[in-house]
């Protein structure tokens, strides 16, 4: 069972409101403010705050509980404001008196007021306030306490029935109607109040969820709340444009997937110093810049990206980012309340294979989101994402499985998430290694349970608890109203009033002079005794008697003058009838009044009329009766009667009658007004006697008169003041007025009223003072460390002048710890060892003088230097073994702490187990194996810094085994020689020995070799020749031996030859002598090298000779062959020998002549360059020439190059060219290059040659040249049209272009474009200012060209204006007419005339090109007509013609009358029809649809196209057309979202036809 309390600002005497010093208060000029925090509302009461103060405001307002009955409520507040804010509490309903159930506390060191309700009941349920309140403002705030309380007590319930069964019937229906007035009252809503938070939602939201808001917070009235939605925006534009340029792409909080929420937009500030603030729920949440934090912010360019990792219920709610104190963006996060039923599970699968994931949700969902590898899947080729029809069960299929596709994959709804495993088995098939397998059509996956089974179990489920809710509603309601219906059939008692004053008649009128205007519409009931029945009527009546109606709940009074009294029951809307004093149609109200007297007429002004038709009251008094109603407004209902007020709104509650005295009325006469109350609620209320007259004495009066205002107080309500005696007059001296004399001046008081106020003599003369101490320089804020000290200074412009130290306005003395010194003019304050409690605000006062800082005390993480020295020691253990890292630190909470390993963050899991509290953290790593070897770091974080430490792990195990492949170093008959690599893995420990042990293969027995040391390499001595041996080779090292290695077979003394050596190189060759030189063969055969033999073989034959004899090796490798003939050509090749033999010839060497070397070429001649670009050169020479012994013929060229900043030449081509031409390309445009070339041949390179100078990358020198042959020099473009200039030109080295208009630099609107050889100038909307002469100059180094085009932006010429004719001449008339309104701005404009006499019906034009404003046209015939027309005309036409009157007359004729029969007029008129309806729809996704129809209907009829009811024609998305009857609409790419219905209206003044079709998408 809830209680809930009504939320609501208003408060009533005696409810915890504010004090009467506080109501005073609001009777001051008050200022509303708009505060950070949603839901505060702050009055400033002066206009301009003095500088350094301010309003009070929330940091942190009270949130709304729910909490159990007998549990503890609290409520938190943090408030700022200069000076510091008076807190108080309250509440809406009730008093706080009770100390024992409401503690108010403050908390010093947080600034944090709390208030305490202890053992909470329903009688706590209610809506508390908080008011901070100072010297210029104060702020409100309100929340709601909710009580659940603990089962329905019904046996609570039935002693309350029983109770009420023994109470008298008419107490019972007092009761009764009094519970149902509280409880209306508690549904009654304040007219116009919209939620705080529905303004911050939808200033951010866009237009199409503006509907889905409104509905949310239940906003009917749109008109209105747009047109204060348009209000508030540019209140809120006004704002931003402080501290923003521009804001924009918007995006609203969404759920990533993974636990991770966050919205974005585009910001640019106009101050990048600006602080930006992040809040929930009007509490501001600190964020970082690291992603791992709650709460992250990521800036990419002018993007914002706030995060919110860990996503958790609580962290639903409004968030808003400000920047200083102005709202940018508000975003309203909801959580779903889905879960998973059946999570996805491991899928194993084949590759080529489908495999499917599935799972099973609690709620229904329309598509989550699956993610494989970090990356959100789409439906596609690759992927097939389905859901059910209840949208529970949801799948994805992976087609075509790959090893690529092997991972882990996620789901995620809402916060839920969601992983497996999908395993992609390769094919054990190793003929089809390397090739495309083919599909398979079988599927792996699935739960392998009956899912839709469960979603069925599921969707019962839902549709349980839904109807359950339902029933549970219904049977409370039902209750209730048979607790109603039961007290209402209890027959009442008779209820009888004194008899002095009241005779009822039956004569009454029932004429009613009020303002009610209901007639009741059932029958009437009279009093039969000439008397009065009066039943739930509190009054004073001679006679009482009970009537028969009074069972049927129908009363009626009659309130005659003779007769007061009140009515209390409401109107009955089914109720009509008239009565002579009697009221009528009256229904009995559920609950007693406490009746207001009433004596007196009603009081109503302009304001209460307002308010009355506002919500919709009506008021009747009547002049015999006095007596107010308290009965509900039927506003159907309408009637008559004496004495009655009809159609007025009870009260819930009784009126306490206000004492009020009229001096117009008699004493004892009651009078009522209408008001409205606090909480915003229509009421009556009822003087008692006349009003209080107040003694104003006026200068101008008499003395004793009263005067009476109204004024509008802090609060906004509207109220009366009543001033008792004259104004006090202001007592001003003048020093040039006499004294005693008066001077009346007018001002404006603070709350904008206007008032005189009169100064009494001269004004005071002022007296210059002294400025006193001023500072010099003033406190900074200062940032210390927890334990260390801080020291804040300041300097006073007096050195004799002492000063005070406050911290957070608490004056500072030398007890409290803190060191307070001066030097002179210097005043300093020192405190040691910094705590918490000395962060705050420090202020320093002299001589009514004060400078204020901060002291900020940091605590980050910290560790003790010898706990950080232990822990850095490295940390070994044996594999197997646990180990634990521990390190205490201090620090503020909260604290984050992060542990490392290999820089990879460890979480806990069934090895790792991370401690961790207030002081010290511990890391316990169990079954540790070698691969945790590394780095263990572990990484502190708070609000004020960050702290790492790092040691290091290392886990000792057995080495791995020795590395292959073995490589034989000697093979020999009495040797074999073997090596082979260290471990990969040593285990922790060095290498002390190589275990072996030999087999003979063919044996079954291992000879154990022993230990070696450490060194991987073993020469075995005893082998026998021929036989085969296998090695196994072992690790041994301190924590034990490694696995075995096992050689191949390796054969003692075998036949090894060695590999061919590489070809013969020629060392040298002449005459009598080639010298040769080759390397040693890559394989040697497992044995040394003994020699070499070489052999020749001359060009043309094919008999290789020995060079040396084949029993004598040659040791070296090189040799001297001498044994050639001068002149002729050889080649060589040579033998590797080793103990095995010869191995086989090298291929053979190069040609060469046995001849001396050439001399090399000389320098090439006439080198020059043959043409350029900037890109490439071309280059030309000649052989060099050639001299006997000094310098022979050259075989090929070198062309190398390089750029003057450059030292190093870079050559052009690898191999030599024979051409004696080359073309240097890739060159750098305009830059400097040196050349040469460098001639070559067997002798060697020659001298190189260089040209003259350096060679610019461009063509050869061009002067600018327009190469268009027809160029135009003039051109004329509509006012609107693009300009378009482009001139084609040559020009090398490339030129400056510039564009000149008359001579001046262009304007930014004009868009010049260059390349190598043309530039175009472009206007894209050309104006008539864009007329003038555009000059084109081109400019390079060896000249400039230029070339002028005229352009002349004009429009068709506006006519001439009006045309006078006149005959100054006989036989010549003389038109005159004035100018176009477009000849100043245009100088062409020229003008054209055209004649037409009687007798021909054809203009001719009489004359042309006139600049002037008069022609004479002559041979004008008497007794003609003649008509002209003047044209303007310019370059781009001609204008409309002005008509001239008719110039002369014409000989008239008798009119020729022709007798047409009358026609009946034909009705072509028809109602809109369809021709051709529309018909159905189905479009595959992704493809265009087109609909048609056929229409007819004169006159035309206005089309209107719809989707689901909503109008499309001002969607841009689809492309309605209507031409000659036939509709179309044309949607170029389907989606998912236009499935629906879509119709068409057409409609005119002779009716309407519409038409209607379904549009389905298809997958």
């Amino acid at each position: 069972m809830w209680k809930k309390s009504k939320v609501t600002d208003q408060t009533a005497t005696g409810q915890g409101g504010p004090s009467e010093a506080e109501q005073e208060e609001e009777k001051k000029a008050g200022i509303k403010k708009r505060s950070k925090v949603p839901g505060v509302m702050i009055t400033q009461f002066i206009e301009v705050l003095p500088e350094g103060k301010s309003t009070p405001d929330f940091l942190r307002k009270p949130i709304a509980l729910t909490i159990q009955e007998g549990k503890l409520a609290i409520f938190k507040a943090n408030v700022c404001g200069d000076p510091k804010p008076e807190v108080t509490w309250g509440r809406a309903k009730g008093d706080m008196s009770d100390t024992e159930t409401f503690q108010k506390k403050y908390d010093e060191a947080t600034g944090e007021y709390t208030l305490e309700i202890h053992r909470v009941s329903g009688e706590e349920a209610d809506t508390y306030k908080c008011y901070a309140i100072n010297e210029y403002g104060k702020a409100i705030c309100t929340a709601a306490l909710n009580v659940i309380e603990v089962g329905f007590k019904k046996k609570k319930a039935m002693e309350q029935l029983e109770d009420i069964g023994s109470v008298d019937p008419a107490e019972f229906r007092k009761l009764l109607r009094k519970r149902k007035g509280v409880d209306k009252e508690e549904a009654v809503k304040e007219p116009g109040e919209i939620d705080e938070k529905f303004w911050e939602i939808i200033m951010s939201a866009d237009r199409k969820d503006y509907e889905r808001i409104c509905a949310e917070f239940g906003v009917k009235d749109f008109r209105v709340m747009l047109k204060k939605l348009s209000e508030k925006k540019k209140e809120r534009q006004e704002e931003q444009a402080k501290y923003i340029e521009t804001i924009n792409n918007l995006k609203h909080i969404d759920i990533k997937g993974l636990g991770i929420a966050s919205f974005e937009f585009d910001l640019e500030l106009k101050d990048l110093t600006s602080r930006i603030f992040l809040y929930k729920d009007g509490v501001m949440i600190p964020y970082s810049d690291e992603e791992e934090m709650k709460h992250s912010l990521k800036t990419v360019g002018k993007k914002l990206i706030f995060s919110v990792r860990d996503l958790k219920a609580e962290d639903a709610g409004l968030y808003q980012v400000d920047v200083e104190e102005v709202n940018l963006f508000s975003t309203d996060f909801k959580i779903p309340t889905v879960d998973f039923i059946v999570k996805i599970q491991e899928v194993k699968a084949k590759e080529r294979e489908d495999a499917m994931f599935e799972c099973v949700l609690s709620h229904p969902w329309p598509r989550i989101k699956w993610m494989g590898k970090n990356a959100t899947l789409e439906e596609g080729e690759k992927y097939t994402i389905t859901v059910s029809e209840d949208k529970l069960i949801h799948r994805l299929l992976i087609k075509d499985c790959s090893q690529l596709d092997k991972g882990i994959y996620s789901a995620a709804a809402g916060i839920k998430t969601c992983s497996a495993w999908l395993i992609v088995e390769a094919d054990s098939d190793p003929a089809s290694h390397g090739k495309k397998k083919t599909r398979k059509t079988t599927q792996a996956g699935g739960t392998g349970l009956d899912l839709g089974k469960l979603a069925q179990e599921q969707q019962e489920k839902l549709a349980k608890e839904r109807q359950e809710q339902i029933d549970a509603a219904n049977k409370a309601r039902a209750e209730e109203e048979r607790l109603a219906r039961e007290a209402l059939l209890a027959p009442p008692p008779p209820d009888t009033g004194d008899g002095d004053s009241g005779e009822g008649g039956d004569s009454g009128e029932g004429k009613d002079t009020g303002d009610g205007k209901n007639k009741s519409k059932s029958g009437s009931n009279k009093s039969k005794d000439g008397g009065k029945s009066v039943g739930k009527s509190v009054g004073e009546t001679k006679d009482s008697e009970k009537e028969e109606d009074d069972k049927k709940n129908k009363k009626s009074t009659d309130d005659s003058d003779k007769c007061k009294g009140t009515s209390n029951y409401d109107i009955d809307p089914n109720a009509n009838g008239e009565g002579d004093g009697d009221s009528k149609g009256r229904k009995g109200h559920p609950g007693p009044l406490i009746p207001d007297a009433v004596i007196g007429s009603s009081l109503h002004n302009d304001a209460e009329k307002e308010r009355d038709d506002k919500y919709k009251k009506s008021t009747d008094v009547s002049d015999k009766g006095k007596g107010a109603s308290n009965n509900d407004i039927d506003p159907n209902a309408n009637g008559e009667g004496d004495g009655d007020s009809k159609g007025r709104k009870g009260h819930p509650g009784p009126l306490i009658p206000d004492t009020v005295i009229d001096p117009n009325v008699k004493s004892g006469t009651g009078e009522t007004e209408e008001y409205i109350d606090a909480a915003g609620m229509h009421s009556v209320r009822t003087r008692q006697g006349p009003l209080l007259k107040d003694t104003v004495i006026d200068p101008n009066g008499q003395s004793g008169t009263g005067e009476t205002e109204e004024y509008t107080d802090a609060s906004g309500k509207r109220s009366e003041s009543t001033r008792q005696g004259p104004l006090l007059k202001d007592t001003v001296i003048d020093p040039n007025a006499q004294s005693g004399t008066e001077e009346t001046e007018q001002y404006t008081d603070v709350s904008g009223k206007r008032s005189e106020r009169t100064r009494q003599g001269p004004l005071l003369k002022d007296t210059v003072i002294d400025p006193g101490v001023q500072f010099v320089s003033g406190l900074s804020n200062v940032h210390a460390l927890i334990g260390q000290p801080a020291e804040l200074m300041c300097k006073l412009s007096n050195d004799n002048c002492e000063g005070t130290w406050y911290r957070d306005s608490k004056k500072l003395t030398a007890d409290d710890g803190h060191i307070m010194s001066r030097d002179g003019a210097n005043h300093k304050l020192v405190i040691n060892r910094c705590q918490e409690e000395d962060s705050g605000k420090y202020r320093f006062e002299a001589d009514g003088r004060k400078t204020e800082a901060m002291l900020n005390v940091e605590d980050p993480p910290r560790f003790d230097p010898d706990d950080l020295s232990a822990f850095s020691q490295p940390v070994i253990v044996k594999v197997g073994n646990s180990t634990t890292f521990k390190l205490p630190f201090v620090g503020r909470e909260p604290m984050k702490i992060q542990w490392y390993r290999n820089g990879e963050e460890l979480l806990d899991d069934n090895t790792t187990k991370i401690e961790k509290s207030f002081t010290q953290s511990r890391l316990l790593l169990s079954k540790c194996q070698r691969k945790d070897t590394g780095e263990i770091k572990i990484k502190l974080k708070n609000e004020h810094g960050t702290m790492e430490a790092i040691s290091r792990l290392i886990v000792l195990d057995k080495p791995t085994a020795p590395q292959g492949p073995v490589e034989v170093l000697e093979s020999t008959a009495s040797c074999i020689h073997i090596k082979w690599r260290a471990p990969k893995d040593d285990g922790g420990c060095p290498v002390i020995n190589y275990n072996l042990e030999r087999q003979q293969v063919g044996r079954n027995t291992w000879k154990k070799l022993g230990d070696i040391p450490g060194v991987p390499e073993y020469k075995d001595n005893d082998v026998e020749h021929g036989r085969k041996y296998c090695y196994r080779i072992r690790v041994v090292t301190e924590e034990g031996v490694s696995e075995m290695m096992e050689t191949d077979d390796l054969t003692a003394g075998t036949l090894a030859f060695p590999s061919s050596p590489a070809p013969p190189k020629v060392a040298s060759a002449f005459n009598n002598c080639i010298n040769l030189t080759w390397s040693t063969p890559t394989d040697t055969g497992g044995s040394r090298i003994l020699g070499y033999n070489l052999e020749k073989r001359k060009k043309g034959s094919n008999l290789w000779s020995p060079v040396n004899p084949t029993d004598e090796p040659i040791q070296e490798k090189k040799r001297a062959v001498t044994d050639v003939v001068a002149g002729n050509e050889y080649e060589f090749r040579v033998y590797a020998i080793n103990v095995s033999g010869l191995s086989e010839p090298s291929s053979p060497s190069e040609f060469i002549f046995a001849k001396d070397p050439k001399n090399p070429p000389g320098k090439v001649e006439d080198l020059k360059v043959a043409d350029t670009s900037y890109t490439a050169l071309s280059l030309s020479w000649n052989k060099p020439t050639e001299e006997v012994g000094v310098q022979d013929e050259a075989k090929g060229y070198f062309i190398e190059v390089r750029q003057a900043e450059c030292i190093d030449w870079t050559r052009c081509n690898i191999t030599p060219i024979i051409l004696t031409t080359f073309t240097v390309k890739s060159l750098k445009a305009m830059a400097m290059y040196w050349i040469r070339v460098i001639a070559i041949n067997d002798g060697g390179e020659g001298v190189p040659q260089d040209l003259d100078n350096y060679i610019l990358a461009m063509p050869p020198p061009v002067r600018p040249c327009f190469t268009d042959n027809k160029m135009k020099s003039f051109m004329v473009v509509r006012a609107g049209n693009s300009v378009r200039i482009l001139l084609n030109f040559e020009a090398s080295p490339w030129p400056e272009v510039m564009w000149l208009k008359d001579d001046v630099p262009l304007l930014k609107r004009v868009n010049i474009s260059n390349s190598e050889s043309s530039s175009q100038l472009l206007i894209t909307s050309s104006e008539r200012s864009d007329s003038g002469i555009y000059t084109i100059v081109v400019k390079n180094l060896v000249g400039q060209e230029s070339f002028s085009v005229e352009v002349r932006v004009t429009d068709d010429p506006k006519p001439p204006g009006p045309v006078e004719l006149e005959e100054n001449v006989p036989g010549t008339v003389t038109v005159i007419w004035e100018p176009s309104p477009d000849e100043k701005r245009d100088d062409h404009l020229h003008y054209s005339v055209s004649k037409r006499d009687s007798t021909k019906g054809s203009w001719s034009t009489v004359a042309d090109r006139l600049f002037n404003n008069k022609f004479t046209a002559c041979n004008i015939m008497p007794g003609r007509e003649y008509h002209f027309r003047v044209y303007a005309k310019n370059d781009m036409g001609m204008s409309a013609p002005s008509e001239s009157p008719t110039w002369g007359s014409e000989r008239r004729k008798d009119t020729f009358v022709v007798n047409i029969p009358a026609y009946k007029t034909c009705d072509l008129r028809t109602a809109p029809a369809f021709l051709v309806p529309l018909r159905q729809h189905t479009a595959p996704k992704g493809y265009e649809c087109y609909m048609s129809c056929a229409i007819k209907g004169n006159p035309k009829p206005r089309v209107t196209w719809y989707r689901n009811n909503i109008s499309l024609n001002t969607n841009t998305n689809y492309l309605i057309t209507n031409i000659c009857g036939v509709c179309s609409l044309l949607i170029l790419r389907v989606t998912p979202k236009d499935w629906g219905e879509y119709s068409i209206q057409i409609e005119s003044s002779l009716g309407r036809a519409e038409s209607s079709t379904k549009l389905t998408v298809r997958e």
